[in-house]
């Protein structure tokens, strides 16, 4: 059996998503690809794509849920047709021989959808979605299943006008090591971090997003004496270089890390903005959260539903984020509820769910 993976390079995390799921296969021996869906109509659109996709979103926030929020009211016409573009290459790509194809991201699932259109090759197709929402797009492919984070969200993707007997509430495929059940102390002791102290970590995605340096030096400046604050930056290189020029004692700066797992191992509450993978996350972790809501768009319905759903807290202005993680710290019983809303949350693995009914289901 062989399976095609298709993702696309806006943001880290529908490629994590793919990633978990080649590394579930690799356990399975089953043979997986994963392909960059925008290179099949050409690697200069691919890399505008994805380079206009992280200048928008980290430089113009509003600009972005601004077009959220549009494409919310309107049938994508013009990203179905820009991902058809694809369609001629993506069957030549098929015809190598494939079994199945999974999409973590719209684009590569109306790419799918638009050469099926095309061409009589109807292999066996899934989308993964990796937001707590129907995006825009979604109700618009064809899929042979749906897997989506939450049996919660199942009335709303059936209003979307998805078939409720091709939807299955997998939860968001995350790579293994997020299940490992670390102790606090090692992950300390293999980061070099302080064994002694609280520890807060604060994170914008991979990409580094919004006021993150003004507002870590704010939280810093706040937070009690006991607790230190680790900004992990991302590839926000001017945030990372910015924040090591302050040398704040109690504040540890971190780049770009493939240590995720480990930092929230050693985290006593973590801040970050919601996305769909990240949150996934540290509810494996069963590590508390703190949410900034960042960057309006799909963001925002992830941080609505998972505060209702009790996993997390948050606030709508950076400014607000202080007075909300002091009475985090101040106040145990926040972190501990969260905990046991976690553990009701979800209890599988989901790229493993995903997987197996894919290979059930040649």
């Amino acid at each position: 059996m062989r399976i095609l993976i298709l993702s696309a390079n806006t943001g880290g995390g529908h490629n994590s998503t793919a990633l978990a799921l080649a590394e579930q296969f690799d356990k399975m021996n089953i043979t997986s690809e994963i392909a960059d869906c925008l290179s099949f109509i050409s690697e200069k659109v691919s890399d505008f794509i994805s380079w206009g996709h992280s200048y928008v979103y980290r430089k113009h926030p509003r600009l972005f849920g601004f077009g959220y929020r549009f494409e919310e009211r309107h049938t994508p016409k013009f990203i179905y047709s820009r991902c058809a573009k694809g369609a001629d290459a993506l069957h030549e790509k098929l015809l190598d021989g494939y079994d199945a194809v999974i999409c973590t991201h719209v684009f590569s699932g109306l790419m799918m959808t638009a050469m099926r259109a095309k061409f009589e090759l109807h292999l066996p197709t899934y989308f993964v979605c990796t937001d707590y929402t129907c995006s825009p797009g979604v109700s618009e492919l064809y899929a042979d299943a749906y897997f989506i984070p939450h049996r919660m969200l199942l009335g709303e993707f059936v209003r979307c006008g998805i078939a409720a007997d091709k939807l299955y509430a997998s939860g968001i495929p995350i790579a293994s090591i997020f299940y490992d059940e670390k102790e606090k102390d090692a992950a300390r002791s293999e980061l070099k971090l302080p064994l002694e102290k609280r520890l807060v970590v604060l994170s914008c995605g991979s990409m580094g997003a919004g006021k993150l340096e003004k507002s870590a030096l704010q939280l810093l400046d706040k937070l009690p004496q006991d607790t230190v604050l680790v900004v992990l930056c991302g590839h926000n290189e001017k945030t990372y270089d910015a924040l090591c020029a302050e040398n704040r004692e109690r504040m540890i700066v971190v780049g770009f890390t493939d240590r995720m797992a480990d930092y929230m191992s050693a985290a006593d509450l973590y801040i970050t903005k919601p996305g769909g993978l990240t949150t996934s996350e540290a509810i494996a972790k069963r590590l508390p959260m703190a949410f900034i809501n960042a960057v309006p768009g799909c963001e925002t319905r992830n941080f609505d539903f998972l505060i209702q759903s009790g996993v997390a807290c948050g606030v709508k202005k950076w400014k607000q984020l202080s007075a909300l993680i002091l009475k985090m710290l101040n106040d145990p019983t926040v972190a501990e509820q969260q905990k046991e809303q976690m553990e009701l949350f979800t209890q599988h693995n989901a790229a493993e769910t995903v997987c197996r009914y894919v290979v059930s289901n040649q």
